[in-house]
């Protein structure tokens, strides 16, 4: 009796290492599964953000430090228009951002921005309500936060782009940070190759064209836009800078005080992003005043009809791929290519 009991426990032991060989077998050779699990596989929901978890955790230096992020934010609170446009492009809605400076509380381009908290004013956001919304990732600009970087910092991890105006490198580090690289190199690629057939088409006409970008101001200057959004934007496309504005200037370009100095701002196209903000209620009076002067009606792009006012508030205000992209298509139906 104690003899077929222990065949019996031995004869069980072949049976499982037959089975596990098996086992092992099918598994080495990659043995499909059934029709049924590939469809339960199939059902199940994409995860948030899906595909950006293999980016993470990850370290992006910035203007004022670094910041390391274990996976992707998803309270991320935006303080300037130009990562508003950003963000909008990546399809990552924040929880809170600042306001516009019109189109409040956010410019209409933007899209669906229900839900979305204001945080106050670009150049001074409340400190108060972004502790409130318990934001994971705040996204800033040297010019408007250095001063409250380690405030911010604070209440969250804190990336502070180095130019508010320099659209791509924006782009490029949202990208990173939000786990959208992938979204954020279309971008760049879409706009490369829209800008090469634009290039294409104007051909050797586009490096002697001259062009302005001017805004009249509300303290009765006009503002000719060599950098910022608008002047980076003209050189990046590869327009000619008229040969009196080839002189040294601060900020986001020159300003022009006086009347007598209209010439100064002449070119083969002048478009113009003059815009009346909250508070600037005398600018349309001061627009009639330039527009009219003698000198201003001798300038060749107003002889000429190529005197042209845009949407200020992509043209200059939106610093994004989105507001980017609309001002090249504006420039498609300007030149009639």
């Amino acid at each position: 009796m104690k003899t077929v009991k222990v065949m019996i426990v031995a004869l069980a032991t072949i049976l499982i290492l037959a089975a596990c060989s098996s086992g092992e077998k099918s598994s080495n050779a990659n043995k499909p599964t059934s029709p049924a699990a590939n469809q339960n596989k199939e059902k199940e929901p994409a995860k948030p953000n899906d595909g950006a978890s293999s980016s993470f955790p990850v370290t992006i230096k910035h203007e004022l430090g670094s910041v390391t992020l274990d996976k992707a934010p998803e309270r991320v609170v935006y303080l300037f228009q130009g990562m508003n446009d950003t963000g909008a492009a990546l399809g990552v809605k924040p929880v809170g951002a600042v306001e516009s400076v019109s189109e409040k509380p956010w410019f209409a381009y933007l899209g669906d921005m229900s839900g979305v908290e204001s945080v106050g004013d670009e150049g001074q956001p409340n400190l108060e309500k972004l502790v409130e919304l318990k934001p994971d990732l705040i996204i800033g600009t040297k010019v408007r936060h250095e001063a409250i970087y380690k405030q911010l910092n604070a209440i969250a991890p804190t990336i502070v782009t180095a130019d508010l105006a320099a659209w791509k490198d924006n782009l490029q580090i949202a990208g990173q940070a939000l786990g959208k690289q992938a979204e954020a190199d279309k971008l760049i690629a879409d706009w490369d190759a829209r800008l090469a057939e634009f290039r294409e088409k104007m051909g050797d006409k586009l490096a002697t064209t001259e062009v302005s970008v001017i805004r009249i101001q509300r303290d009765n200057s006009v503002k000719v836009y060599l950098a910022g959004f608008p002047g980076l934007f003209m050189r990046d496309v590869g327009f000619a800078v008229p040969k009196a504005q080839q002189v040294e200037f601060t900020g986001s370009g020159l300003d022009i005080l006086s009347k007598e100095y209209i010439p100064q701002f002449d070119a083969d196209y002048i478009f113009d992003i003059t815009t009346e903000l909250p508070g600037q209620e005398n600018v349309p009076q001061l627009y009639e005043e330039w527009v009219s002067h003698p000198l201003w009606k001798e300038m060749n792009a107003v002889k000429n009809g190529n005197y042209i006012r845009v949407d200020p508030i992509v043209w200059n205000f939106g610093a994004g791929p989105l507001a980017a992209r609309q001002m090249l298509e504006d420039l498609f139906k300007e030149f009639k290519l």
